[in-house]
């Protein structure tokens, strides 16, 4: 594809995650967007390098041009517009205040929920085709309870020095531990703190913040729009679970001890023999996935956008859902140190009250640069 100027790109440049509303021609970033690009083909190497400069220096504002220009036909501009796109989102890898770790995952179709021979599966679990038409970054661990801190100053975790379970981890450092015993409205807060102190715009707006225990019990949500973190949907987090496989989980048919944090039973259809840690552990203690998610299968169960409903999937849109307009719990997904093997499944669902507080939920964050 040849980029194609100025009118083009603003056309480009309005398309926003759904949900959220389209920019308005004064957020457009400067004009001089396409003028770089199309130096970054000029005859002149002082051009070609000072454009390249400049369009970086520019960061995620110049992102959806550079994706476009890409695809130019001219080989010049193609590969420095596919360096640039590449060294910006590396460095959107990395939240800059707090050293927090994300993976880009690139758009694309999956299965999504799991087939009726499935060991385990469940009537919520109804198999159907599903898509993500945007990149996305999603983080490469769970929050962990000193990445928490460090943004909301507090350490609500059960498995820490102080707290309830401390007995359960005794002499061992929990920083890099999940932080869990949030609820998913203290999870939308973190996302939007955080954002803050990177300097993105926050994804959500709460209004009307009811606060018990510390903790955000209920709160009017709604979508700011932005470019800041999020929770991922249920449909982008088995997207990047599944990394293009079809087997229960993303290491095959049989999940053991040495391979996630789960609940053991002995004889599971899963082979899963041991009892269990009996709390969380640190993130990235077992091996990740093909796209390096690290915990997708237990540790801590991971809190999403959607709302849960049972049947959900019969009306979910192909592309992008983001769940039901309305529900009474919020989805969790990953299964946790607490369950099983069968209910870490890569299509394995759960639920609780978005004003729970419990300490098998943590959650991981997601962003749209």
């Amino acid at each position: 594809m040849r980029f194609r100027g100025p009118a083009f790109l603003l056309v480009l440049l309005v398309n926003a995650f759904p949900g959220v509303p389209n920019a308005t021609a004064q957020d457009m970033p400067p004009q001089p967007i396409a003028d770089l690009i199309q130096q970054l083909g000029d005859a002149k190497f002082a051009i070609r390098d000072g454009a390249a400069r400049k369009l970086h220096s520019l960061g995620e504002t110049a992102l959806p041009a550079l994706r476009v220009a890409a695809e130019d036909d001219n080989l010049e501009i193609r590969i420095r517009a596919e360096n640039l796109v590449k060294s910006i989102i590396e460095a959107a890898c990395r939240s800059k205040s707090t050293g927090l770790e994300l993976v880009s995952l690139a758009a694309g179709e999956f299965e999504m929920g799991s087939p009726k021979t499935e060991p385990g599966r469940q009537a919520d679990e109804t198999q159907h085709r599903a898509a993500v038409t945007k990149p996305f970054l999603l983080g490469k661990y769970e929050v962990t309870q000193s990445e928490y801190e460090k943004v909301m100053k507090t350490r609500p975790s059960w498995f820490a020095k102080g707290a309830p379970g401390a007995d359960e981890v005794k002499g061992q450092d929990t920083s890099r531990y999940p932080v869990e015993r949030v609820s998913w409205f203290d999870a939308l807060e973190f996302c939007n703190k955080l954002s803050a102190l990177d300097g993105y715009p926050q994804f959500y707006k709460l209004d009307d913040v009811q606060r018990a225990d510390g903790a955000i019990r209920k709160a009017t949500v709604s979508l700011a729009g932005g470019s800041g973190y999020r929770l991922p949907t249920e449909t982008e987090w088995e997207y990047a679970c599944r990394a293009k496989t079809t087997t229960p989980y993303y290491y095959g048919a049989r999940l053991t001890d040495r391979q996630a944090n789960a609940k053991g039973i002995t004889n599971t259809s899963y082979g899963l023999i041991s009892n269990g840690l009996g709390r969380t552990t640190s993130v990235g203690a077992y091996l990740p996935n093909a796209w390096g998610l690290y915990d997708m299968h237990g540790n801590a169960g991971e809190w999403c956008w959607d709302w849960y409903d049972r049947d959900g999937y019969a009306a979910a849109p192909p592309k992008d859902s983001q769940g039901p307009a309305k529900g009474v719990h919020r989805v969790v997904r990953g299964g946790s140190w607490l369950v099983n093997a069968t209910s870490c499944r890569s299509a394995s669902r759960f639920w609780l009250p978005p004003s729970e507080r419990s300490y098998l939920a943590g959650f991981r964050v997601a962003r749209a640069p």
